[in-house]
């Protein structure tokens, strides 16, 4: 994956020193730079933890790297959904007409972001995942916006299954991938209160 993401160097100046983000050219930069780490880490943590001492030789691998290449891409997809969900929660205004302008500029932004990369197992495109985060999307607006250990369900479940790891290994790990992402999509959550400035960020999305 070549799409940019915070440092850890960086990650904790902004721990301690968050800043606003308060543009829709920051909150681009914001939702993708953090969709790429969640799946990152998450993928990679994973595959580390299950091979151990054998990760860095499996590295070496072309199949290894080709598979665990598609695992990050896809997991990044969802990743990125989650994240605008999440941040759809956070910013949802009272007035139903702002909120569907809301909705219409996350799809939009959705589709954007996933249209600058194209990997190359995807010849055709990303319009499933982008069917998906509709509906998705459609129904968040409709309902309270959900604790955001609970977006993440279908994202880890499509890691385990893509995870370059033997079917054997994985065995009852779904409850361990969710623990892992659902720390840091929580952690995403608090820095989304912290940093998002929701008037102007709406105003801008809107525009």
């Amino acid at each position: 994956m070549t799409v940019a993401e915070p440092g850890w160097l960086r990650r904790l100046q902004l721990f301690f020193f968050p800043q606003p983000v308060a543009s829709a050219a920051e909150f681009r930069q914001f939702v993708a730079g953090e969709a790429a780490y969640l799946a990152q880490k998450t993928v990679i943590g994973y595959c580390r933890v299950k091979t151990l001492l054998a990760f860095e030789k499996l590295m070496k691998e072309a199949i290894f790297v080709e598979l665990m290449h598609i695992c990050r891409w896809e997991t990044y997809s969802l990743t990125l959904a989650d994240t605008l969900i999440l941040a759809e929660g956070c910013l949802r205004p009272e007035d139903s007409a702002a909120q569907a302008r809301l909705r219409a500029a996350l799809q939009r932004l959705y589709g954007e972001i996933l249209a600058e990369k194209l990997p190359v197992h995807r010849p055709e495109g990303w319009g499933d995942r982008l069917e998906q985060f509709e509906r998705r999307l459609a129904l968040a607006g409709i309902a309270a916006p959900v604790p955001p250990e609970h977006l993440i369900r279908d994202t880890a479940a499509l890691v385990l299954e893509l995870a370059p790891i033997h079917t054997k290994l994985k065995r009852n790990d779904l409850e361990v991938v969710l623990g892992d992402l659902g720390f840091h999509i929580v952690a995403l959550h608090g820095s989304m209160r912290k940093r998002f400035r929701p008037a102007s960020l709406l105003a801008e999305l809107a525009a």
